[in-house]
């Protein structure tokens, strides 16, 4: 049986549930830049998977795509992703630019920008009254109370 959810990336329905992911980075002026997505396993499998392992304390760091050294100056994409059955992965990927640059060109095609970190929209600042609701709708909040 197919998935009703269609896979971000690939946009085919597919026959497991999509894998929920959370991709974020620092932009060079300084803002978080936050996204969603739902993504097949094989679109997973070929784009997010190759990027998790664990990071060698005694390795100087590397793009994950080409292999150059980025010690000194890499380009992170940070993901948090929740495939069945493994519960929360955290990858942290030392892009050089021009890879960090592909993989976010990639990713805007189809992902959802965020308002905060972890996905939900921002509070309302004051919820709504009923006098509010049916002005919105057009009718007169007055109408039918008993008073």
């Amino acid at each position: 049986m197919a998935s009703l959810v269609k896979c971000g990336s690939c946009a085919r329905r597919c026959g497991e549930r999509p894998i929920g992911a959370y991709w974020r980075w620092l932009r060079s002026d300084g803002v978080w830049k936050k996204h969603y997505a739902r993504l097949c396993v094989g679109c997973y499998a070929s784009r997010v998977a190759p990027l998790e392992g664990e990071i060698d304390p005694d390795a100087r760091l590397s793009c994950p795509q080409c292999g150059i050294d980025t010690e000194d100056d890499y380009d992170a994409i940070y993901i948090t992703a929740f495939p069945g059955g493994r519960g929360q992965v955290d990858v942290s990927a030392p892009f050089c630019g021009v890879h960090a640059a592909e993989y976010r060109i990639w990713l805007l095609e189809f992902a959802r920008e965020l308002d905060t970190v972890d996905g939900a929209p921002e509070p309302r600042q004051h919820a709504p009254t009923t006098e509010d609701t049916l002005r919105s709708l057009g009718r007169d909040p007055e109408v039918g109370r008993r008073g």
